[in-house]
């Protein structure tokens, strides 16, 4: 150890002696002022009560700690109690859970059970049905070359909706606007006289969505004898493709703007088998850059199809009517009459019911014993009713005096109503009025009725329809003749 550390070591020893004797006086000079303080009667009054409070706030504390103690007690208890009804919660979700995992579990497994079934049953009905395909196909084209005849099996319809009623629209035109939408029954034959083409005739008069460039007019664009121009073309471009199969009936091709009935065409033959030999060479053939699509359809009454009013060129629906729309064919002897057609079938309705009035004896009339009461009398059998125009002729005077008691009978009821009205919503009115109107009224019914006026009103009235009517009729066969005249042209 050299001189500079033994120096450095003897001083902090130094200050160490210093600091203990310091120390100890300290001490000493404390212990003898206690000493003194102890004598103090003051002082040893005062020590006791500072032991005194030391002890009360010892104990209030203790209090506090206690009462801190409980109120932690409680809540620990509360938080125990609230974390078991959240831990039972949990546990119960959970257990909902596992069961709602379970029950979707079971639930996709018995869906795909059904699935895997309903494939099944799918694969095995499309096999039965494309076994059934082949062999009606196999039946149709021995049908076709005359081997075999299996017209009852080819027959049988084919419904969407096996379990629906019939549809109205479909079984009158033989297309629903609804398509495969329709909550109905669609009964297709499976072979019929009647072929159906939906949308083969196509123009854009008819045409009623929106074009980018004229909007909603674009019909506008195009009059009827542009209309009828192509018409022609498209008819005899078909005529003679259809009639190379055999005796057409008729052929109906539609205008309407609807696209279920837009364009359509109904071919009708005489015979099945010619019907089934336009299908097989038709069905998927192109025309215009456009795959046909050919249809069977149950016969069609025309003149329940046809909208009439549109015949008379009074349809009031437009472009949104359901009904058949028809051009004129070009050719006379595939034009359609439909007042003739609907006088003829009136005419033969009513044959049917004045044969079957005929045929009526006294034998087919059949009384129940109970209204056998007297057998002197017998049940009168149906007369039949004389018409209106037989009526007329048998009594000429019968009209006026059938007009003059329909108006008093009319005028009665009016003024019954009116009486009855009055008295309903009126205040009660004096009796002479009331006396004074009803002699009024008496006068006015006995006044002679005159229809001179009204008779002449009306014949100027169907004069005029006349003309007009016989006006159009002119200008529609000229705008033809003229289309027809243009078509041959071309030919030529």
């Amino acid at each position: 150890m050299n001189r500079k550390e033994w120096r450095k070591l003897l001083k902090k020893v130094r200050r160490k002696r210093i600091r203990q004797k310091l120390a100890q006086a300290r001490d000493s000079a404390a212990a003898e002022s206690e000493a003194l303080r102890l004598v103090d009667p003051n002082y040893v009054l005062y020590l006791r009560e500072k032991e005194q409070l030391d002890r009360d706030a010892l104990e209030r504390e203790e209090e506090r700690r206690r009462y801190e103690n409980a109120l932690w007690l409680d809540r620990e208890r509360e938080a125990q109690a609230a974390f078991a009804e959240k831990r039972r919660k949990l546990e119960e979700e959970q257990r909902e859970e596992n069961e709602k995992r379970d029950r979707i579990r079971k639930e996709f497994e018995e869906m795909e059970r059904k699935a895997k079934a309903a494939k099944a049953e799918r694969e095995r009905l499309m096999e039965e049905y494309r076994k059934k395909q082949q062999e009606r196909e196999r039946m149709f084209a021995e049908y076709l070359v005359g081997i075999d005849d299996h017209l009852e099996v080819l027959r049988e319809s084919s419904h969407s909706r096996p379990d629906r009623n019939p549809c109205v629209f479909f079984g009158k035109v033989g297309a629903c606007r609804y398509g495969a939408r329709c909550s109905s029954d669609h009964p297709t034959p499976g072979i019929s006289e009647l072929l159906l083409m939906p949308n083969f005739f196509t123009h854009p008069a008819l045409d009623h969505q929106q074009h980018p460039e004229y909007g909603l007019d674009s019909s506008i664009e195009f009059d009827d004898d542009e209309l009828y121009r192509c018409f022609t073309e498209f008819f005899m471009d078909i005529i003679e493709e259809f009639e190379s199969f055999g005796s057409i009936n008729g052929i109906f091709v539609t205008r309407n703007y609807e696209p279920h009935l837009r364009g359509n065409v109904y071919v009708q033959y005489e015979k099945i088998r010619d019907a089934a030999k336009a299908y097989q060479r038709m069905n998927g053939r192109f025309y215009a850059s456009k795959q046909l699509r050919v249809e069977f359809r149950s016969p069609i009454v025309w003149t329940a199809a046809v909208c009439g009013l549109f015949e008379r060129s009074r349809c009031q629906k437009g472009k949104s009517c359901n009904y058949l729309h028809l051009l004129v064919n070009p050719v006379a002897k595939y034009r359609y009459n439909h007042f003739k057609e609907l006088q003829s079938v009136r005419q033969s309705q009513r044959q049917s019911q004045r044969s079957q009035l005929i045929e009526r004896s006294w034998d087919d009339i059949d009384v129940p014993l109970q209204q056998r009461t007297n057998w002197r009398w017998s049940e009168t059998p149906e007369i039949e009713r004389p018409s209106r125009r037989s009526r007329l002729i048998s009594s000429p005077t019968s009209t006026s005096e059938r007009y003059k008691n329909r108006s008093r009978s009319r005028e009665s009821s009016r003024s019954n109503e009116r009486r009855s009205s009055r008295s309903r919503h009126s205040k009660p009115k004096s009796r002479s009025r009331s006396r004074h109107r009803s002699r009024e009224r008496r006068k006015e019914r006995r006044k002679p009725h005159s229809r001179s006026r009204s008779r002449s009103r009306d014949r100027k009235k169907s004069k005029k329809r006349v003309k007009r009517s016989r006006s159009r009729s002119r200008e529609s066969r000229a705008s033809r003749e003229r289309s027809e005249r243009k078509s041959s042209k071309r030919r030529n």
